[in-house]
């Protein structure tokens, strides 16, 4: 251990950064990357190198599919979502996602989105 700490906290730090590079670095660090901290990275990329996100949230939607057993229209849902979240329906988008998150166990998702929505902008 470093003297900058655990590599979660090291994570939990990089993700408030401006630096992707920094963020993969520290999830490299980590023996698993759980759901709401892989949708914590897909937002990020989406502020920080959007030209990845659509990559990166398709890998989450997978994964999420795969680990909360979705239906197919959840897991059509879940793409729509993240998809919508680049453009004029983002708080939409984002309303869903907290909803799946909800429906499937995803404690943090909530918290993640929201204050994705507040830095954008996009909150009530």
């Amino acid at each position: 251990m470093t003297s900058e700490g655990r590599p979660y906290a090291r994570f939990r730090r990089a993700l408030a950064g401006p630096s992707i590079a920094v963020i993969r670095s520290a999830a490299a660090e980590l023996e698993q990357v759980d759901l709401e901290d892989g949708l914590a990275i897909c937002l990020a990329f989406l502020e920080l190198e959007p030209q990845t996100f659509p990559r990166a949230a398709t890998r989450w939607a997978a994964r999420l599919a795969l680990e909360r057993r979705l239906t197919l229209a959840e897991s059509q849902l879940a793409l729509a979502a993240l998809a919508a979240l680049d453009g004029p329906a983002a708080r939409a988008g984002a309303e869903a996602l907290i909803e799946l998150g909800a429906r499937h166990r995803l404690s943090g998702a909530e918290g993640i989105v929201t204050a994705w929505l507040e830095r954008k902008g996009l909150t009530d």
